[in-house]
């Protein structure tokens, strides 16, 4: 059984910094440090991080009291990712001015990007003490309580954010993400579209959204999405991955292809998209190149127990059944809970003539996941080349429970009546 990573494991979500950067002092009398910080909040403006940098540093030397300068640098730093930097300057803000709402917001950011979500949630509600309407503040919350699988408390901050600011729409973005992963698509669905009504050209609510759609098995909206998400950024690595994801659903194994490719020449450190290149390959039955992409996902991600899995598929597929079991043993010490590993594992033990280890890993299977209809058929299949009839007719009848009304089983349905049926008339 392949195990593709379905694309609603990959919602972006954005951090919006809302750190404005300010252009005089307050109460400082410095017009020369007042000048050179404009400077460096032009530099910034442009995108010139360091020459920023240089700038607001020499507006610190000037004055060394200038919390703004400290400030500004603090977001410079974080933008080109040297956090411990921003938070040190952040930090120092604070100490000149301890009322200073936006370097708290800006070092709660900070701490959210090294993974530090309490310091970070911290940092925000010390933002909204000193200002309560602070939409920034409760919107990074927001995103921090998210990552902590703290939902509802999420969804609470993008809404206190919405009532203090209505047209803030990557509040609904997220909200709906947050929404989604509750499990309540409809709502999702609906932050998405007043997003992108107040921002057209909010990228991540159009693939978001089209995550949705693919969920609820509407690949054609979704494949639309995620199209306008690249019309607005070409360089969305996430959004060419989704689309490839929808596209294999819809059989379209080429476009699927195509899609995966550019997802990893914009980001080759994407372990997803080589595992489903790798799983559209193996469909294909080009199990070489399969074994590749599934090589290079683990080299990326050692502990991708998918893609150890399914790299086991290909080598079953290929006759190779020791490198086979080898992966699903792998597959397992990562995640003991894979039920699939340990079906497929059971078919190569089959295949081997080892059918008492065949059914005992059956047995695993069907313990972590009672309704796992193709464990039940290969359990009877093995308990039958054991001469254990009665067990096989259980496994049998178990199956058939399973399957009622499931699309593409008709063979193995009527394979097992057959058996049932043969089995009983001994």
């Amino acid at each position: 059984m392949i195990i593709v990573f379905m694309s609603l494991c990959f919602i972006t979500v954005v951090c919006l910094l809302g750190v404005y950067l300010s252009s005089r002092a307050k109460g400082n009398n410095s017009s020369d440090a007042d000048e050179i910080l404009n400077r460096g909040n032009a530099y910034y403006g442009k995108g010139d991080y360091e020459n920023a940098i240089k700038e607001y540093t020499r507006a610190i030397k000037i004055n060394p009291k200038y919390a703004l300068a400290y400030n500004n640098r603090g977001l410079a730093y974080a933008i080109i990712g040297y956090y411990e930097r921003a938070i040190a300057d952040y930090s120092r803000a604070i100490e000149i001015n301890p009322k200073y709402a936006d370097a708290y917001l800006g070092r709660g950011n900070a701490y959210a990007a090294i993974g530090d979500k309490e310091r970070a949630i911290a940092d925000y509600n010390r933002a909204l003490e000193i200002n309560p309407k602070y939409a920034d503040a409760y919107y990074n919350r927001g995103n921090a309580y998210y990552h902590l699988g703290d939902k509802e408390r999420a969804i609470a901050d993008y809404t206190r954010a919405l009532e203090i600011n209505p047209k803030y729409a990557k509040a609904y973005s997220n909200r709906g993400n947050a929404y989604y992963k509750m499990g309540d698509k409809e709502r999702a669905i609906a932050d998405y579209n007043r997003a992108i009504e107040i921002n057209p050209k909010l990228a991540e609510a159009y693939c978001n959204r089209g995550v949705a759609y693919s969920d609820m098995g509407d690949n054609e909206r979704a494949i639309a999405d995620y199209t306008r998400a690249l019309e607005i950024n070409p360089k969305d690595a996430k959004a060419y991955y989704n689309r490839g994801v929808a596209y294999s659903d819809m059989g379209d194994n080429e476009r699927a292809i195509a899609d995966y490719n550019r997802a990893i020449e914009i980001n080759p450190k994407d372990a997803e998209a080589y595992y489903n290149r790798g799983n559209v390959y193996s469909d294909m039955g080009d199990n070489e190149r399969a074994i590749a992409d599934y090589n290079r996902a683990i080299e990326i991600n050692p502990k991708h127990a998918k893609a150890y899995n399914n790299r086991g598929l290909a080598y079953s597929a290929m006759g190779d059944n020791e490198r086979a079991i080898a992966d699903y043993n792998r597959a397992l010490e990562i995640n003991p809970k894979l039920a699939e590993a340990y079906y497929n594992r059971g078919n190569a033990y089959s295949d081997m003539g080892d059918n008492e280890r065949a059914i005992a890993d059956y047995n695993r299977a069907l313990e972590i996941n009672p309704k796992f209809a193709k464990a039940y058929m290969g359990k009877g299949l093995a308990c039958e080349k054991l001469g254990r009839f009665q067990e096989a007719v259980e496994a049998y009848k178990k199956f058939l429970s399973c399957v009622s009304g499931t699309p593409g089983m008709d063979d193995l349905i009527e394979m097992a009546r057959q058996r049932i049926k043969e089995l009983e008339g001994k």
